[in-house]
C-alpha cells in the first residue's frame, strides 16, 4: 500500500444529519439573535431608568436649595435688621443685651439637656432612688427602713406620700377657702 496515493472517498451523511445541523446552526444564531435584542432592549430601560433619577435627584436638590435660598434670604434680613438695631444702641444697653442672651442660651443648654434626660424611661435602679429619696425627705424615713424591701414594696409605701404632695393646697390659695 501507498499512503495518500489512493482515491479520496467522501462519505456522505444522511440528509437527515445535515438538515438537523443546518437547524441547530440556524437555532443557535435565532437565540443568539434575540439575547443581543434581549440584551440592548435591558441596556435602553437601564439608561432610561438612570435619566430618570439623575432628573429626580436634579429635583430633590433644586427643591432644597431654593429652601436654603429663602432661609439664607431671611438669614440675611435678621442680621441687616440686626446691624441696624446694634448701631442705633448705646454701648451699656449693648452689653446688657448680650449678657441677657448668653444666660438665655445658658438657660435654654440645661433645659434641653433636662428635657432630653426626660425622654429617656427610668432604670429599676432609678426609680427605687426616686421612691427613696422622696420617702426619705417627705415620710422622714431612715435607710435602714428600706433594708430587704423590694421595688413594688417600696412603689406601694411611695404612691400615698406622691399622691399627699401632688394634693397639697397652699395656705391662702383659692382653692382653700
Amino acid at each position: 500500500r501507498r499512503k495518500g496515493k489512493e482515491k479520496m472517498i467522501e462519505f456522505e451523511t444522511p440528509k437527515k444529519k445535515k438538515i438537523q445541523e443546518q437547524m441547530d446552526i440556524q437555532m443557535v444564531r435565532q437565540l443568539e439573535e434575540e439575547m443581543e435584542r434581549e440584551a440592548q432592549r435591558m441596556n435602553e430601560q437601564i439608561a432610561i431608568d438612570t435619566e430618570i433619577a439623575r432628573i429626580h435627584a436634579e429635583e430633590d436638590l433644586q427643591i432644597m436649595n431654593d429652601g436654603l435660598d429663602r432661609s439664607n434670604e431671611t438669614v440675611a434680613k435678621y442680621l441687616q435688621e440686626y446691624h441696624q438695631f446694634a448701631i442705633e444702641l448705646p454701648i451699656e444697653r449693648r452689653i446688657e443685651l448680650i449678657s441677657d442672651l448668653v444666660r438665655y442660651q445658658d438657660n435654654y443648654a440645661k433645659v434641653h439637656k433636662y428635657q432630653s434626660q426626660q425622654r429617656k424611661p427610668l432604670t429599676k435602679k432609678q426609680h427605687r432612688e426616686f421612691y427613696t429619696s422622696v420617702l426619705r425627705n417627705q415620710a422622714r424615713w431612715k435607710a435602714n427602713d428600706f433594708k430587704g424591701m423590694t421595688l413594688k414594696e417600696i412603689k406601694e409605701k411611695f404612691d400615698p406620700v406622691w399622691k399627699q404632695i401632688h394634693d397639697f393646697i397652699p395656705i391662702g390659695s383659692k382653692e382653700e377657702a
